[in-house]
């Protein structure tokens, strides 16, 4: 979020009675400061001046006592701030009159002033004891800098003193926040009860996701409001996110060619997209069903949209396929930006997390591969059983558990192709292809030090996989499967 921030947290006043109390320096730890939006700009060049709904009382304890024998000053500095308008009062709180004691602006309390010094004089025959409460209600402050708002008070016992403001020469002294500022909404990948996306079903001629579906969950994010406590200028408005955000871009980026359209007559793909295939559903729950918002453009590459998100928005990002291209496997990302309402600096962008999809598929396991280095030659046989053709890779794995990582079926001597038809089997890849294979996707992969078994997991991109390990007789006359 934009520093300018805390210029925004400012003694200028109380919001609504239900929203900030005054500030008490007197508390251990002091009261809750006013929280100003840290999406509030403030400049030297456009100051920012903070009003307030009702007075804004801060509220110190003398410290010393003043009698009709003296006269005492009691100053206010204001950092981060100056004063709007010319003004500010200081009262008496609980344990004293209003007779008691005659306050008087002797110094500074103008506009641009960032001080202002009372004159206190006691009636007579009155007095207030170290421990009453003197109450401040300041005007409007304007805020030029960024700058955290506090407050400092000193009570001198003459007015050359309290010009002075030297340290260390007041008789009492107190210091404490005037207000703080805090970020009222976030736009994030929802943490809970986020939709899943779906996995491309192969079965389906990866047409499909599993159960038969065109549509799919490509990721849920969440815009998030902060408690109503995080004000506008006024000190009374909680700024939301859609008071302070105009406009916001979600842009989500991947592979969206399954979602193009299909020609009236031949249902083959025209390269065109209606805008609804890819979706926002922004129902109290997002589950895909409901078309809430289409895209405003959709491409094969690119879906948009350009509308505020609401505050405490749920939302899925969901897409539907034509049911006759090919669902491409791959990895979806998003990227939201906002514009901000005059007088607000939101986030430039948050990129947010979204889905990965994948294929179903099965594997088989080999258990038991003989050492490519023994004296009995070893083969590998993989089949797919299915009428789908699919990718196959394959992982060695030695007996001290180390893994070679997966490798493409081409990468396998005689192994022309990653694909394998459906119904179609493999060559008869001998076991020293397959480490030799291993050992180029993993050059540091070897034999365990002490077995030379190697175990083989063959996955398939297809429904359902078969895979034999045969080996032959030293002198080549026999084989056996296991």
């Amino acid at each position: 979020m934009n520093k300018k921030l805390l210029s925004l947290a400012v003694a200028a006043g109380v919001a609504s009675s239900s929203a900030i109390a005054a500030v008490d320096l007197t508390t251990t730890p002091q009261s809750a400061a006013i929280l100003y939006a840290t999406q509030l700009t403030a400049t030297a060049l456009a100051p920012l001046t903070l009003t307030h709904a009702t007075a804004q009382d801060t509220t110190v304890e003398a410290g010393f006592a003043v009698d009709s024998d003296a006269i005492r000053f009691a100053r206010f500095d204001l950092t981060g701030a100056t004063l709007g308008t010319i003004g500010g009062t200081l009262t008496l709180a609980a344990g004293a009159t209003a007779s008691d004691i005659v306050e008087t602006i002797s110094a500074g309390g103008t506009i641009t002033d960032s001080y202002v010094i009372f004159q206190l004089v006691a009636a007579t025959t009155k007095s207030i004891a170290s421990t009453t409460d003197l109450v401040l209600t300041l005007p409007p402050l304007v805020i030029t800098a960024d700058a955290d708002i506090g407050i400092t008070y000193g009570l001198f016992a003459d007015a050359a003193g309290a010009v002075a403001n030297a340290a260390g020469t007041a008789l009492a002294s107190d210091s404490g926040t005037l207000a703080s500022n805090a970020n009222t909404s976030t736009v994030t990948n929802l943490a809970t009860g986020a939709t899943a996306p779906l996995v491309i079903d192969v079965t389906a001629g990866a047409k499909l996701f599993v159960g038969g579906g065109k549509t799919s969950a490509l990721g849920t994010i969440s815009v998030a409001d902060t408690a109503a406590t995080e004000l506008a200028a006024d000190g009374a408005t909680p700024v939301t996110h859609a008071v302070a955000n105009d406009a916001g871009t979600l842009v989500l980026t991947g592979d969206f060619t399954a979602t193009q359209d299909l020609a009236a007559v031949t249902l083959v793909p025209d390269g065109t997209y209606t805008v609804s295939s890819v979706f926002l559903d922004t129902t109290a729950t997002p589950d895909c069903t409901t078309v809430s918002d289409a895209t405003d453009s959709l491409t094969a590459t690119t879906a948009s949209w350009t509308a505020v998100l609401g505050a405490a928005d749920d939302v899925a990002l969901c897409m539907t396929v034509n049911g006759v291209t090919a669902i491409a496997p791959g990895s979806y990302s998003a990227v939201y930006t906002p514009t901000a309402v005059a007088g607000y600096d939101v986030t430039p962008a948050t990129t947010l997390t979204t889905a990965t999809l994948t294929k179903n598929g099965s594997t088989a396991i080999v258990n038991l591969a003989l050492s490519p280095t023994g004296a009995y030659k070893n083969y590998v046989r993989v089949s797919n059983t299915t009428n789908v053709a699919g990718a196959v890779t394959i992982t060695l794995y030695n007996d001290d558990g180390l893994s070679s990582g997966a490798f493409n079926l081409s990468g396998v001597a005689g192994e022309a192709s990653d694909t394998l038809a459906g119904q179609a089997s493999t060559g008869l890849m001998d076991v020293v292809d397959l480490m030799a294979a291993a050992q180029v996707a993993s050059p540091t992969f070897a034999l365990s030090t002490v077995s030379n078994k190697l175990r083989v997991s063959i996955a398939g991109e297809f429904g359902s996989i078969d895979a034999q390990s045969i080996t032959t007789s030293i002198d080549g006359n026999s084989f056996s499967t296991f």
